[in-house]
């Protein structure tokens, strides 16, 4: 329905109008969103922003471009669904717009991703206009392959040499459904070299080639689109690396070499693994493994541990989850795992507080991996009911707790891992130049009846800032690094006690001193241990002086 109606309290065109023929105004009630271009494109009306303040003070210079609806009076916007947006809010009771009609519905779609070809788009939408050009490419291909297919041959030239199968025969309709399912195989999915049909050769001369589809977009040569394109598949199969990356596109913090070398790296744990037979595990971090989150750690911290202390099978469970680091590995690695975190960021991790006890699932496991927060060093970025934000001495009953509830899980042989670092930097109590966690963490494993099997160093990266690095030069002031893999194994019977390991007296408690040793002769079975002292609980560190 066509009308000059026009809002009373403001001026939706410029004054100096086209050509009345060019264009119409419709009652902005009468015109519908296109659905096509909302999956492209996503919702404009957060999109409005650029253009509402332009058009309050000018209106709408350009008409919007619409077609005949689905429902007869009704039209359906074909380019203009922001500046259609911006109308609505800004109480517009009718637009202009330029009409036109398509004969098919591919051509519908074609015109609206030719009108948007020069906006500027995340890399999300640029690979749905892809998958949308494919489609109709591909259809279009099929259609005219059908056609070709299904036409009468020519008679032979002698009468004794008639082959000629009718259309209705079955064997004619299966070769024509087969050859125009071989048209419609995108040449860049076939990677030896065939001879292909006639119409497949044509169709390709139209840009149904990863180079022409990678032109189409502005998205420049075929190896990067490939590279595009295999980073988005993964995402669309659901895979969570894959869209973090696609994530990181959009906010355009990661290049698209760089999402497709990630998806690359998964495999350097699983095939030709060449672990460091040293105890320092000095690695770096890789974003190919887990997803961007507060405190994540190298993925080859995660991979040595399960190369040294299980084997291909084995159930690995990780009750502070994180960004899934421990997830990742564990499948590029054949382990399977039970992941849980306080505030998931995955699907694969459960919603599920580890203070609560382990889940159901984690029974009878063969590794815990545990990177608890290190005390209050990054409880700003984690959950504000996490146990980071915890006095120490909660802190510290939190690690006894993890402890004994790690022992209930494990089988017998399961290896105990803890993950942490010494405090340096703040919440010291008065007099402490560092709080030693580890320390803190093997007095919670051996009391849970854990057997100590290996402390392995693997100092932190120091993402310091020159700012602090020049201040700490000049204040004498040494920056923390050290960090320490505790691994810890539950003894296979009671022919193995843990009861008999010397004990450091409790560090940080506030509470009466703990025993040194359980049994007073453990010290004489075993003279080897260094037992020290550690007069920590005179004062209450959890709560600052």
């Amino acid at each position: 329905m066509l009308s000059s109606t026009r809002s009373a309290s403001v001026l939706p065109i410029r004054s100096a109008s086209p050509d009345e023929s060019s264009w119409d105004l419709i009652e902005v009630q009468d015109i519908d969103r296109s659905q096509f271009s909302l999956s492209i494109y996503g919702d404009p009306d957060a999109q409005t922003d650029s253009l509402i303040d332009g058009i309050r003070e000018h209106g709408i210079l350009d008409p919007l471009v619409v077609a005949p609806g689905r429902v007869r009076g009704r039209w359906e916007v074909v380019s203009g669904h922001r500046r259609l947006a911006c109308a609505c809010e800004l109480g517009f009771a009718s637009v202009p717009c330029v009409i036109r009609e398509f004969a098919t519905e591919a051509e519908r779609r074609s015109a609206v991703l030719e009108f948007n070809r020069h906006r500027r788009k995340s890399f999300s939408q640029l690979m749905r206009e892809a998958d949308a050009i494919e489609e109709i490419w591909s259809t279009d291909a099929r259609d005219r392959s059908l056609s070709n297919l299904k036409s009468r041959p020519a008679k032979p030239s002698r009468s004794t040499d008639w082959d000629f199968q009718f259309d209705d025969h079955p064997s004619w309709s299966d070769k024509v459904e087969s050859l125009a399912r071989d048209a419609d195989r995108r040449n860049s999915d076939d990677r030896q070299t065939q001879p292909e049909p006639a119409a497949a050769s044509k169709s390709r001369g139209r840009g149904r080639t990863d180079s022409a589809i990678a032109a189409r977009i502005g998205l420049g040569g075929k190896d990067l689109y490939r590279q595009a394109r295999a980073v988005w598949k993964k995402a669309q199969e659901g895979d969570a690396r894959a869209i973090a990356g696609v994530a990181q596109l959009d906010a355009e913090t990661k290049t698209i070499h760089a999402a497709y070398k990630d998806l690359r790296r998964r495999d350097q744990f699983g095939r030709d693994f060449r672990p460091t037979p040293y105890d320092v595990w000095a690695f770096r971090h890789d974003r190919a493994f887990g997803i961007p989150y507060p405190g994540s750690i190298p993925p080859a911290v995660v991979a040595h541990a399960l190369f040294y202390f299980t084997t291909p099978g084995a159930l690995v469970v990780d009750p502070m989850a994180g960004g899934g680091t421990v997830v990742d590995v564990a499948q590029a690695m054949g382990r399977r795992c039970v992941a849980s975190d306080l505030d998931p960021s995955r699907p694969e991790i459960r919603a599920h507080d580890v203070r609560q006890g382990f889940l159901p699932e984690a029974q009878g496991c063969d590794l815990v991996f545990c990177d608890p927060p290190y005390h209050s060093m990054l409880a700003r970025k984690y959950h504000k009911d996490g146990v980071g934000s915890a006095p120490l001495d909660d802190w510290t009953r939190f690690l006894e707790q993890l402890a004994r509830d790690a022992f209930a899980a494990l089988r017998p042989g399961g290896y105990f891992t803890l993950l942490l670092a010494s405090q340096t930097e703040k919440d010291l109590p008065r007099g402490f130049g560092y709080i030693d966690h580890t320390f803190l963490g093997y007095r919670a494993g051996t009391d849970a009846g854990f057997l100590p099997e290996r402390r392995i160093s693997c100092p932190m990266n120091g993402n310091y800032l020159p700012q602090q690095v020049r201040r700490a030069r000049v204040e004498g002031r040494l920056l923390g690094q050290v960090r320490d893999l505790l691994v810890m194994r539950k003894p296979h019977d009671h022919h193995e006690p843990a009861s008999d390991i010397p004990q450091p007296q409790s560090a940080v408690t506030g509470l009466a001193e703990r025993p040194l040793l359980k049994h007073q002769d453990a010290a004489a079975c075993h003279p080897s241990y260094t037992i020290t002292t550690c007069q920590i609980g005179i004062c209450h560190i959890g709560n600052r002086q």
